[in-house]
């Protein structure tokens, strides 16, 4: 779709030897290779009809018979502008040991003479075909008559697919074009070889840092092409005087620039190009050729793109994965890039310039992979460091939402101000009980309490701070913030004391004589709360005056003789969803300021 109005040049045209010609002059020619004098009518075909040049993209390495390759000779004398092929290549050592080179030896003088380029000036790094110990030439007498010879061999890249060639072969010395540039150079043309670029005789030719030349190939559709079985067919009607019912006439290649190759299966020449699985090879010198007369390039990477928009890209997509809080923008972003990045590729190429792809989208796919998988293994080890803080502390409800919203909830353990709600209990008369009762016995007292308490605690989605001798310390509003912290704790602290029947019960159950009653203070205020501790061991708490101030009323419940006291700041909190009256006004150790303080139930006056 991209390359469907590029056009090559009208005056480029290709004749195929394709399955129908194969069927065709099967009687006449045989199997294919066919006898050499029939390429003889081609050129005279062609001739007829004016064409400029007629490029064989086939090789005539090897003689058939002296009659065949004389007609041959003959035609492509008579034509004036035939160009004929050869091939120049890099191989390797022979069985022996023998460099290839030293089997091949060196081109005849008077073929270089001929063919070689003399104006060219070599300066770039990468020497085009330096590599080059090898060549094959046309058969005896056919290069002296030939108007050029050039090379037809093309290398393909690592996925085998044929996209580029050295437009320039070198051989000891000596440059040879290949055959997409034959009609347009001779000896005497001055080249000009650098760092990116072959300047030819007005064109410039970009090139990438290995001097190879990307060709800027046509829809297949876009080629002029015939079928040689078509030409054939029409010259054997022109001899007979029937001019007017011909497939092809002549004229169709006045002026043009003929490459003659093939398309059938078992002659070896289909190639898997961009543009197709199997075409037919002289399509590549015939795109070639197109280029130079449109001055059509395409213009290489530039590598120095490519490494900024690696470098971008791993750094944004590393950026957004590791540290942004929403899964949305971590996919969507790296997405965006990427869809970005081939936009502005595809609208590049259609600029006939390249920007390499494939290292961006591999960037960018190895970099989200390995983020992901960093932050899954980082989070999991969060998580878990998080499920392990809370899990003593909190109702299951609690700590699911503690788990799915970790990230702050880690943050809060390092130290935050919050509003919350805190309730001290503790057992009246402990101490006297201490002393009386076998140890085993206190602690089995104590385990039995705090079973029961603690379950309450957590049913009301309460944490639990710590056990201090026989009193616990809990508060609400944290590390999950709720608006009716104050509220959850009055409820848990009203049954708590509902929940001393059950602990009695079981005590009475195991033996104990003394029943046992706690105190409950609840206060709300702002607090800190983080893990806060040694390095050795932390404990998730809440420090400050709120917290004192809880624990102060917690000690005056016997006093004023009510099991559950809570501050003014609490009723504020509750008033109107639980029934509540004023006990008075107390000032507690540790503050100068005297505060109101409640318990629930209803006097008729304050609810």
């Amino acid at each position: 779709m991209l390359r469907s109005d590029k056009i090559p040049d009208r005056s480029i045209k290709v004749i195929l030897v394709d399955e129908a010609a194969l069927k065709s002059m099967n009687e006449i020619a045989g199997r294919w290779p066919w006898p050499r004098a029939i390429w003889s009518d081609l050129l005279e075909f062609l001739s007829m009809g004016g064409a400029r040049a007629a490029l064989f993209d086939i090789l005539f390495l090897e003689r058939q018979d002296k009659a065949n390759d004389g007609t041959l000779r003959t035609a492509t004398r008579d034509f004036r502008n035939a160009y004929h092929s050869m091939m120049i290549s890099r191989e390797q050592a022979d069985e022996g040991g023998r460099d290839a080179a030293a089997l091949s030896g060196a081109l005849p003088a008077d073929f270089v003479k001929r063919f070689a380029l003399t104006g060219v000036s070599d300066t770039s790094k990468a020497k085009p075909g330096i590599e080059n110990n090898s060549f094959a030439l046309p058969i005896a007498g056919l290069s002296e008559v030939s108007k050029g010879v050039a090379v037809v061999e093309f290398a393909p890249d690592s996925d085998n697919v044929l996209r580029r060639t050295k437009p320039l072969r070198e051989y000891r010395g000596d440059y040879f074009p290949v055959l997409g540039l034959a009609p347009f150079v001779d000896s005497k043309t001055p080249v000009d070889i650098g760092d990116g670029a072959i300047k030819l005789d007005g064109h410039t030719l970009p090139v990438d840092a290995n001097g190879n030349f990307i060709i800027n190939m046509y829809a297949l559709d876009k080629v002029d092409t015939y079928s040689i079985s078509g030409v054939f067919s029409s010259l054997q009607k022109i001899r007979n005087g029937d001019v007017d019912e011909v497939l092809v006439h002549p004229d169709e290649f006045k002026d043009s620039i003929v490459f003659i190759g093939t398309s059938a299966v078992g002659t070896a020449d289909l190639k898997a190009i961009p543009m197709g699985a199997g075409a037919p090879g002289v399509l590549l010198h015939a795109f070639l050729a197109s280029n130079y007369l449109q001055d059509d390039f395409m213009n290489p990477p530039d590598r120095r793109l490519t490494y900024l928009s690696l470098l971008v890209g791993v750094f944004l997509t590393s950026w957004v994965v590791l540290f942004s809080r929403r899964f949305l923008v971590r996919m969507l972003l790296p997405l965006a890039m990427l869809a970005g990045y081939v936009g502005f590729a595809l609208l590049s190429f259609r600029s006939n310039t390249q920007v390499e792809m494939v290292p961006f989208v591999f960037a960018l796919f190895s970099t989200g992979f390995l983020s992901f998988a960093y932050l899954t293994f980082t989070e999991g080890a969060e998580k878990r460091r998080v499920s392990q803080l809370f899990t003593q502390y909190v109702s299951k409800d609690v700590l699911d939402e503690v788990l799915n919203n970790y990230e702050e909830y880690a943050k809060s353990s390092a130290g935050q101000k919050v509003e919350i709600t805190v309730l001290f209990s503790d057992i009246r008369g402990f101490t006297t009980m201490s002393e009386t009762e076998a140890p085993e016995k206190i602690v089995e007292m104590l385990n039995v309490h705090f079973t029961v308490m603690a379950d309450i605690i957590l049913k009301h989605n309460g944490t639990i701070d710590k056990y201090i001798g026989d009193a616990i310390m809990a508060f609400w509003g944290a590390p999950v913030r709720t608006d009716n912290h104050a509220e959850q704790a009055v409820l848990a602290g009203q049954e708590m004391l509902e929940g001393l029947k059950e602990v009695n019960r079981i005590l009475k159950e195991r033996g104990f004589a003394h029943e046992i009653a706690i105190g409950v203070g609840i206060n709300t205020g702002e607090a800190t709360i983080g893990n806060i501790g040694s390095e050795i061991k932390k404990n998730y708490t809440v420090v400050g005056d709120t917290v004192n101030l809880s624990s102060r009323l917690e000690s005056i419940t016997k006093e004023q003789k009510v099991p559950l006291i809570f501050s003014e700041y609490t009723y504020e909190k509750i008033k109107g969803k639980i029934a509540c009256r004023l006990i008075g006004k107390v000032t507690v150790k540790g503050r100068g300021q005297a505060v109101d303080i409640y318990t629930t139930g209803s006097d008729g006056g304050t609810d």
